[in-house]
């Protein structure tokens, strides 16, 4: 009786067991692709590649390469790619919204970028854009696709940077309390800290492409006998908007303003 009465017990811990293993093994296996997915290194490798917005969606799967050479991509699974050139960009009536079409063989492209939180509902990744892509063509079908997307930027940029050159200024590491002026870019958090010879200072950024722009930078308030470097040093960088090129250990940011900002990479 005994043996009969712990015959089903064993059975259903061993079923047990293994549907936790099925369905572990399947979280591990979604974990990875969204991982793969979120991993900088495949925004990194499209932003190389000159691509400055992406986009994606799902239900079908779709996805937006947008060129800095006004080249725009769209794909969709099992169809041939919808290409079209020289776009034009204007801002919406919408606030906080930009609309992008071009020409394409198969009739106009039309995207609507929205500056709004997004989530890519299978992935869970969140985006800082709700994007909508319309295709319109001479039979009066249209396709209508709703998802997400981002801005791309040079991953590289997240790192310490010591300034060297400056624009008008005369930058000697002995006539600084702190040395010259050292950036520290936090791009998981959009934001700039550091000091400027004296004083450390923090703000937000915001990146698209190659362009940086600085929000209002907050410092300490200490007197240090070198106050020029730091002065002029807040004063370009403050509500202003840089292009920033790297070049091996080397980040150079440039406005339109003629400033030009020379930094090495340290550790």
């Amino acid at each position: 009786m005994k043996t009969i009465f712990l015959i089903p017990l064993i059975l259903f811990f061993l079923l047990s067991c293994s549907a936790s293993d099925n369905s572990q093994n399947q979280n591990e296996q979604m974990s990875l692709t969204n991982s793969d997915i979120v991993d900088p290194s495949f925004y990194q490798e499209k932003y190389l590649k000159g691509i400055q917005f992406f986009a994606r969606g799902n239900e079908p799967f779709w996805s937006l390469d947008i060129y800095s050479d006004k080249k725009i991509v769209f794909s969709e699974m099992n169809e041939p790619e919808v290409v079209g050139l020289n776009y034009k960009e204007e801002i919406s009536n919408r606030e906080n919204e930009i609309i992008i079409s071009a020409q394409t063989e198969k009739g106009e492209l039309v995207v609507s970028i929205l500056k709004d939180s997004c989530q890519d509902n299978m992935s869970g990744e969140m985006f800082d854009h709700q994007v909508s892509v319309r295709i319109k063509n001479s039979s009066s079908n249209e396709i209508l696709l709703n998802g997400c997307g981002k801005y791309l930027y040079d991953y590289r940029l997240n790192d310490i940077w010591v300034m060297e050159e400056m624009t008008d200024v005369v930058l000697k590491k002995e006539n600084l309390m702190k040395g010259l002026p050292m950036f520290e870019f936090n791009l998981s958090e959009m934001r700039v800290s550091g000091h400027a010879g004296c004083n450390q200072f923090f703000g937000k950024i915001n990146l698209k492409g190659n362009s940086i722009s600085f929000g209002t930078l907050v410092s300490t308030k200490m007197a240090c006998p070198e106050m020029i470097v730091e002065q002029k040093v807040f004063q370009a960088l403050n509500q202003n908007s840089f292009t920033y090129k790297l070049d091996k250990l080397k980040l150079i940011l440039e406005s339109e303003s003629g400033i030009k900002m020379v930094f090495r990479k340290t550790d």
